[in-house]
């Protein structure tokens, strides 16, 4: 008998040794704050990361721009983003991959939209033909713009485009009317609209993933992927079944503004594209073909400095749509 319990001790003690070297593998994780980082931050503060055998540092930076020096100088192993971020950075010879998806549009989830200003007196679409409309030149929102007035039967040049990349100057210029309409994510474009804004256009009928969590080369290992995806499972599970619960938290991280708690409930999440639903091959194209347009990068076989890169170099292979 004394030999049967000393060898379960001897067991036991071996999966603790297992458990405690599963948890070994760390991951400093680049922010921003926007509230597509909700998963993140619940798993991190619900232990799920944790649970999964991961040690994970989430590192706020303040802008896009800031959290983009600090991946290209090698000092994250991952990084929240979305797919324009990650082929430029390959393309740069930066070793990032999008391993997991945060946010993934549908008919019941809005992430995007075009708002009129509260006091411009647009109805319709064709009541903002050559208006004004504030975007991010060579993001996510002028793409999404394109993307929204295709959509609608509309030409790229409907509307003049004006490059405010500040999100906060922004709003205040489309709040004050200085702009007839801008594209905000949430909650943003929940503010103009409870300030009298209109939205005409809106993601919930694009069915694609937006936000990514994107991690190193090195890093980007099956068993660091399926941990990771695990818990962003596990934490948008949580949320779907009380978004509420999680107020203070983004409250406390400055996703939304003390105005909006009362109303404010983050989008519920589809555990069939979140967080495993990565861009398709024909989403990536094209995001390629908006970023050649745009300059940023070169057609293949030209004599550009930055052509782009190759799909399988970009997405975690085998598991996009």
């Amino acid at each position: 008998m004394r030999k049967f319990f000393l060898a379960t001790a001897l067991i036991l003690a071996g999966l603790g040794l297992a458990d405690q070297a599963r948890a070994t593998e760390k991951l400093r994780i680049g922010l921003i704050p926007i509230a597509d980082t909700l998963l993140l931050r619940v798993a991190d503060q619900d232990g799920f990361f944790a649970r999964e055998g991961l040690e994970v540092e989430l590192i706020p930076f303040q802008s896009a721009v800031e959290k983009d020096a600090a991946a290209v100088a090698g000092q994250l192993d991952g990084y929240f983003c979305e797919l324009i971020s990650v082929i430029v950075h390959r393309a740069a010879g930066v070793d990032f991959v999008a391993v997991a998806t945060t946010s993934h549009t549908g008919p019941e989830t809005r992430f995007f939209g075009l708002v009129t200003a509260p006091d411009y007196s647009a109805f319709s679409l064709d009541d903002l033909k050559g208006r004004g409309l504030a975007i991010a030149r060579q993001s996510i929102v002028d793409f999404l713009a394109d993307v929204f007035l295709e959509k609608a039967g509309r030409p790229a040049d409907f509307m003049k485009r004006r490059d405010i990349r500040k999100i906060p100057v922004r709003l205040q210029m489309l709040l004050a009317g200085q702009v007839e309409a801008a594209l905000f994510p949430e909650p943003l474009l929940s503010i103009a609209e409870q300030a009298g804004g209109r939205v005409l256009l809106d993601d919930r009928n694009l069915d694609m993933p937006l936000a990514l969590v994107a991690l190193a080369g090195p890093k980007a290992t099956p068993a660091n992927v399926r941990a990771l995806r695990a818990a962003l499972a596990r934490a948008a599970e949580a949320i779907n079944r009380d978004p509420a619960a999680y107020t203070g938290l983004m409250l406390e991280a400055r996703l939304i503004p003390l105005k909006l708690a009362a109303t404010y409930r983050p989008p519920a999440s589809d555990l069939d594209k979140i967080p495993g639903r990565l861009p398709s091959r024909e989403l990536f194209e094209a995001y390629v073909d908006y970023l050649i347009r745009t300059g940023v990068l070169s057609a293949p076989g030209s004599a550009g400095v930055r052509p782009p890169p190759t799909y399988a170099e970009t997405v975690w292979p085998g598991e996009a749509e």
